[in-house]
C-alpha cells in the first residue's frame, strides 16, 4: 500500500520550509521570492515563431500517478486555482488545438468573446479571439457540438488530403478545412498552414494521444502542467501518449506556482 509519495524539484524543499504558511490564492514558489502570483504577468512572455511555424504550447492537468481524465473529462481533477490558471493560459494562443475525441468528451464551446478576455489577449500579443482547431483524420465527430454552431467563430478542422469527400463537404458547411498528410494528419505541415493564417502561438489541450504525436514530431516548445494532489481514478496515460518513443528532450523549468496543494509548472525548450 502506498502511504507517501515524493516528487523532487531542485531547491524546492528548502524554499517550502521557509514559506510554510497557509495563504489563499495562487502563490509563486519558484523563482524566488515566494509571493502572491500575478497570473497575467507570470504567464505573459515573449513567444516567437519557431522557425517557419508558430510557437507550440501544451497545457494538461494530471494526477500524481499520471491520470489526465476521469470518466472521459478532466474537470473532476481541477481546483479553483487550476481554473484561474487555465483561463489565463487560454488568453495566450491565437489557435487552440484539440483532438476530436477530447473536444467531443469535453463539449468544446467557441472561445470567449468578452471585452475583458479580448483586452487580456491583446495585452499578451494574441488575436482578440482565439480559434479552435480540431484534429481528425476520419471526421466522425458530431457537427452539433457547440463549437460548430456559431458561424461568426468557425473552427478549423485539420484532416487529411484523402479524407472522405462526403464528410469533407458536410464539415465545410460549419468549419474551415486544413488538409495535410495522407491517412494521418501531418501536424508539422498543419502548424505551418496555421502560421500562414497569421498565427504565431498555438496551444494544444490534448488529449494525450495528440500530445504524443506532437512530441514525436518534436513540435512542442512549451509545457504547462497542473499537478493535482490525487492518485487513481482512471487509467494513467500521462500527458503524452506516443506511438513511437521520441528522443529525450531537455526542458528548462520556468516557474512553480501552488494553490490548495496543487502545483502549476511551466517548462520551455532549452
Amino acid at each position: 500500500m502506498v502511504m507517501e509519495t515524493f516528487i523532487c524539484f531542485p531547491g524546492l524543499r528548502a524554499l517550502c520550509a521557509q514559506c510554510h504558511v497557509n495563504i489563499g490564492g495562487v502563490q509563486k514558489l519558484f523563482p524566488p521570492p515566494f509571493e502572491e502570483a500575478d497570473l497575467d504577468e507570470i504567464y505573459r512572455s515573449e513567444r516567437q515563431r519557431s522557425g517557419n511555424r508558430p510557437w507550440l504550447m501544451v497545457n494538461m492537468i494530471s494526477t500524481i500517478d499520471g491520470v489526465t481524465e476521469i470518466d472521459g473529462v478532466s474537470g473532476p481533477l481541477g481546483s479553483a486555482g487550476d481554473k484561474d490558471v487555465f483561463g489565463v493560459i487560454r488568453t495566450l494562443p491565437d489557435i487552440i488545438l484539440v483532438g476530436s475525441k477530447t473536444a467531443t468528451a469535453e463539449g468544446y464551446n467557441p472561445p470567449s468573446t468578452s471585452v475583458s478576455t479580448k483586452a487580456r489577449r491583446l495585452t499578451s500579443g494574441a488575436w482578440p479571439v482565439a480559434r479552435i482547431a480540431v484534429v481528425s483524420a476520419r471526421l466522425d465527430f458530431d457537427l452539433n457540438l457547440p463549437m460548430f454552431t456559431r458561424q461568426a467563430q468557425r473552427p478549423l478542422v485539420l484532416t487529411t488530403i484523402n479524407a472522405d469527400p462526403d464528410k469533407l463537404e458536410r464539415v465545410n458547411q460549419c468549419a474551415d478545412l486544413v488538409q495535410c498528410g495522407v491517412d494521418t494528419v501531418d501536424l508539422g505541415e498543419a502548424l505551418i498552414q496555421m502560421g500562414d493564417l497569421g498565427a504565431t502561438t498555438v496551444l494544444s489541450e490534448g488529449g494525450p494521444t495528440l500530445n504524443g504525436l506532437l512530441l514525436e514530431a518534436e513540435l512542442v516548445d512549451e509545457v504547462f502542467i497542473s499537478l493535482a494532489p490525487l492518485m487513481g481514478g482512471g487509467i494513467a496515460t500521462g500527458i503524452a501518449k506516443a506511438v513511437e518513443s521520441p528522443g529525450v528532450q531537455e526542458l528548462k523549468l520556468r516557474h512553480i506556482l501552488t494553490e490548495d496543494e496543487y502545483l502549476f509548472l511551466r517548462y520551455t525548450r532549452t
